[in-house]
């Protein structure tokens, strides 16, 4: 097995994807840059209806995986963008990371884990990324887990009428936080 299959079976590439290059760069503290191409002879098809459509262009784009031994991974592929006749111009899904992430979806799961563990300021640290990346993770965490949540109607809700009829503002956030935290318990 070569070093291509070799990163091919670890990052589960497969058709129409393949790993063409795997390169160490020992500059800097050392990479392994991963190069990925699309098959265009599979055909193509719109992200957002599934028809079928041609090429329009490509673009380049890097995402940063799980590190190799001690060196930072980076995966680079020329991305596919099809031309719909419905949706315009849509770049096509990759199977390694999520839709406007630089980071593959090995690599966000693993910070979701050491999130669990410690701020995003140490694993910011820890990993080398901006607090803004580790942040941007965590946010789409939460919007994943929100779409999966079933939606409940509180059983109870309790007001507070005398300060509610003369128009009392809440002005310490700890009141107010205890106060609506216990919106629903008896």
């Amino acid at each position: 097995m070569n070093d291509r299959e070799l990163y091919a079976k670890i990052l589960g590439i497969s058709e129409p994807w393949e790993v063409t290059q795997v390169e160490l760069n020992l500059k800097l503290g050392g990479e392994v840059q991963i190069r990925i191409d699309y098959d265009d002879s599979k055909g193509l098809s719109c992200p957002e209806c599934g028809k079928e459509c041609k090429v329009h262009d490509r673009v380049q784009r890097s995402w940063r995986h799980l590190d190799t031994c001690q060196y930072k991974t980076i995966l680079t592929a020329r991305v596919p963008r099809v031309e719909c006749s419905i949706h315009k111009v849509k770049t096509i899904r990759v199977p390694w990371s999520e839709r406007n992430s630089r980071l593959t979806s090995l690599f966000e799961w693993l910070i979701i884990d050491w999130l669990k563990e410690a701020s995003i300021s140490a694993v910011s640290e820890r990993l080398d990324l901006s607090w803004h990346q580790i942040d941007g993770v965590m946010q789409r965490a939460v919007q994943r887990g929100l779409k999966r949540r079933e939606k409940q109607k509180p059983e109870r809700l309790g007001i507070d009428e005398t300060s509610f009829q003369k128009r009392h503002e809440l002005r310490d956030s700890s009141y107010r936080s205890g106060c609506w935290n216990s919106i629903g318990s008896s």
